[in-house]
């Protein structure tokens, strides 16, 4: 598959680091070799018609437990920090800081669309895949495999590809049709988070 074929996943992921600070990076993407799209920001883009007054209130809501996300990240950076000057043991948090690191901290943004959780997770997985198939690719470049070992591969990127793209567009006309329904469920989302990154600044020592 050219370089042409392959096209990009025109997504960016969004990371809030532990001092708090919003931080766009590129998500992987389709091996391309092109540049990485620009990343876009972290704000939760509202459909162009006017939002009820609920809507704005969950909007609001959605804003300061993403505020309050970063906030505690911070916290959480900095005590970790400290315990690691006073010497004490944190093998027991590896796991959960990692969470915090990968999990709780990070927001994926597909064309101005903040994705759920589930969404997240179903894309994190199709990325993935692909990564492995273009990796398989390389292999078999490098061990100049048959023609048609190769055309196989560059088939399965190519739907990989379409069906990444697919679930994006999907996502993007769902989240703008069902607007409400989609705020509340990023809030449950923030809310277990931060209900999560609490929990834990408590537990450090």
């Amino acid at each position: 598959m050219t370089r042409k074929n392959i096209g990009v996943i025109s997504i960016a992921l969004v990371l809030m680091l532990g001092f708090g600070a919003l931080v766009a990076v590129p998500a992987a993407y389709a091996g391309t070799g092109k540049p990485a799209p620009k990343a876009q920001t972290s704000k939760v883009i509202a459909p162009r018609q006017a939002l009820s007054p609920a809507d704005q209130a969950k909007l609001a809501t959605l804003k300061t437990l993403y505020k309050q996300i970063a906030e505690t990240a911070r916290a959480v950076h900095d005590k970790v920090k400290a315990a690691k000057a006073a010497g004490k043991d944190l093998s027991a948090f590896i796991v959960d800081l990692k969470a915090v690191q990968k999990e709780a901290t990070h927001r994926l943004v597909s064309r101005g669309v903040m994705l759920t959780e589930a969404e997240r997770t179903q894309l994190e997985a199709m990325q993935s895949s692909i990564r492995a198939l273009e990796q398989q690719l390389r292999t078999l470049r490098k061990a100049k495999a048959d023609k048609s070992a190769i055309d196989a591969v560059k088939a399965q990127i190519k739907t990989a590809v379409a069906a990444c793209n697919a679930f994006l567009k999907t996502v993007r006309t769902t989240a703008l049709t069902q607007y409400s329904a989609r705020l509340d469920t990023l809030i449950a989302d923030a809310s277990a988070k931060l209900a999560f990154m609490q929990g834990l600044l408590i537990r450090l020592p």
